[in-house]
């Protein structure tokens, strides 16, 4: 889980992976972290990027779990899809159960992811 501290006008001004106590917990799909690695305000048109970033999350979310259902009703085979489709489909997965597990969700079903 990613750790960040603010200043005094409350801006990000660090990202660290452990706390560090001056710190406030945060899931890694805050827009503020993007933002704040992208260079922040500095960054122009930042916001309606990240706005952009968040909605092409959600659609992944979905065309994930549109793979899942075709798959389990039998309508497409996993092995039908690309070699480096069913990578990153199996890498993602794989990295949300390890988060599921320790107790950290990246993106909660019955949540909105922002």
């Amino acid at each position: 889980m990613p750790y960040i501290q603010r200043n005094e006008k409350g801006e990000i001004i660090a990202l660290t992976a452990d706390s560090t106590g001056k710190d406030e917990p945060t899931g890694l799909d805050n827009p503020e972290i993007l933002q704040f690695l992208a260079g922040g305000e500095r960054a122009g048109k930042s916001n309606h990027y990240f706005e952009m970033l968040a909605q092409d999350l959600q659609q992944i979310r979905i065309l994930e779990d549109l793979i899942d259902l075709l798959t389990s009703k039998g309508i497409i085979m996993f092995s039908e899809l690309p070699v480096a489709a069913q990578q990153k489909i199996l890498n993602k997965k794989s990295i949300r159960e390890s988060y599921d597990h320790a107790g950290d969700i990246l993106v909660r079903d019955e949540a909105p992811l922002l």
